[in-house]
């Protein structure tokens, strides 16, 4: 082999291009370490301040129901770091279907995110295992509402805190309303009767999604809990089974009415596997729709030809929203990072950072004395809730995956079940889990 060669011919010394090799992989190192490089998946994003050089990485794991929600998330983190320029906050959204796998998976072996989403139902599970760390010390606890707080707090703890609160009730087309001459529903009696006169005269009028079913269900359910003693009527669903498949009769045998009425078109509703549900609502011919309050937004984009306003679910008893802790964040027990994670949290859960992510998603605020929401049209549905009129999808008080285990009891009923067999199928399901354990389980 021959030794390399100046321009003029001359070898050059072997230590001369050692120390040129040396000072290259030097640099090289110098580029990465010093955080000017940043990698970007599409469902890994790092959020840096302006410093070049943070002092504190942290990794939050999420819940990605759309790629709206996602940006909302991505903007309040950003908020975050261009406020704290010694963080570097790494973001990832994994969709529903395969997000507890992922989550169980990397708890398992000790690689828990220093932030993560969870559910209420997954929550006892995880805290009892000991991987979620006591929240109960945020200065922005005393700022949330009441009945959100009550849902925050488990076996002593504050294993989670929310900045958000979904919600489900029934759009309604106030044109198609209109022009018939009729009032919004308030009663479960006239709510019928309005479906009877729209199919009457050729139209279904009443479209949804799985989910929005399951919120039905749970809002003609568990309605004693609101115009109740609602510790009791938990503590009887717990000690009996026989009590719990009683209640969830009652929420079945209205879905399957809705089902044997032809209010609801069962046929598209098997099809219905997002959303679905909000765009054929968009065409103006439905009347009605059983929906999250997240749908609004997006509807509102499509600058439809006719108002609707969204209002409490008109059940028996009274009319009832479905509430939901949307972004409940965890701090993992096991984190090195963990009093800088409970302070991102407790940022998060701060009254500006909440009305910014909750604004933008279509979502309320869980916080006291919050403002209107800024999308007037679930303002009727927001007037409920503050009046008291809202049960919990995933009530803390209940035990066991009552909310996960309803999607058993809608796919019976979907497929011609009746209401007593559906609310079997789903209480064994519930009974299942006691006896495995499994909440924290995919």
């Amino acid at each position: 082999m021959q030794p390399s060669r100046s321009r003029k011919g001359r070898p050059r010394p072997f230590g001369e291009i050692m120390r040129k090799v040396c000072a290259l992989l030097i640099l090289c190192q110098c580029f990465f370490l010093s955080g000017f490089f940043f990698p970007k998946g599409n469902q890994n994003t790092e959020y840096d301040s302006a410093a070049l050089h943070p002092q504190i990485l942290l990794t939050v794991l999420g819940f990605q129901y759309t790629s709206e929600n996602k940006s909302g998330v991505e903007r309040v983190l950003n908020l975050y770091a261009e406020a704290h320029p010694d963080v570097l906050i790494s973001y990832e959204g994994i969709p529903l279907s395969s997000y507890f796998q992922i989550l169980n998976q990397r708890i398992k072996v000790g690689s828990a995110d220093d932030v993560f989403m969870v559910s209420p139902e997954r929550a006892r599970g995880y805290l009892a295992e000991g991987h979620l760390l006591d929240l109960s010390g945020a200065a922005t606890l005393p700022s949330f509402r009441p009945d959100v707080l009550a849902q925050m707090r488990m076996d002593g703890a504050v294993p989670y805190m929310t900045n958000s609160l979904g919600a489900f009730g029934l759009f309604c087309n106030l044109k198609l309303l209109n022009r018939r001459r009729m009032d919004v529903p308030k009663t479960l009696e006239a709510f019928l009767a309005a479906c009877e006169t729209f199919h009457r005269a050729g139209i279904t009028p009443l479209v949804g999604g799985r989910e929005s079913l399951k919120a039905l269900v749970v809002a003609q359910s568990f309605e004693q809990a609101v115009s109740g003693n609602a510790g009791p009527f938990f503590d009887a669903l717990n000690a009996d089974p026989e009590v719990l498949q009683k209640a969830l009769s009652r929420g079945f045998a209205l879905l399957a009415l809705l089902r044997d009425k032809a209010y609801l078109d069962v046929r598209s509703l098997t099809r219905f596997r997002g959303g679905e549900a909000d765009i054929a609502f968009a065409g103006g011919d439905q009347p009605f729709m059983l929906g999250g309050i997240w749908n609004s937004p997006p509807l509102e984009k499509l600058h439809l030809d006719f108002r609707f306003a969204v209002f409490p679910f008109p059940v028996e008893g009274g009319p009832v929203a479905v509430l939901g802790l949307d972004t409940p964040l965890a701090v993992s027990a096991n984190s090195r990072r963990r009093e800088q994670a409970s302070l991102l949290v407790e940022k998060l859960t701060c009254p500006d950072l909440v009305r910014t992510f909750t604004d933008g998603q279509g979502l309320f605020s869980p916080l006291k004395d919050a403002p209107l929401p800024a999308d007037k049209a679930v303002h009727p549905l927001w007037k409920s809730v503050n009046e008291g009129r809202g049960v919990f999808r995933s009530d803390v008080r209940l035990r066991g995956p009552v909310w996960e285990s309803l999607d058993v009891g809608v796919e019976r009923i979907l497929s011609g079940a009746s209401a007593e067999e559906a609310a079997e199928s789903v209480v064994r399901a519930v009974l299942d889990n006691r006896r495995t354990g499994s909440g924290s389980q995919p």
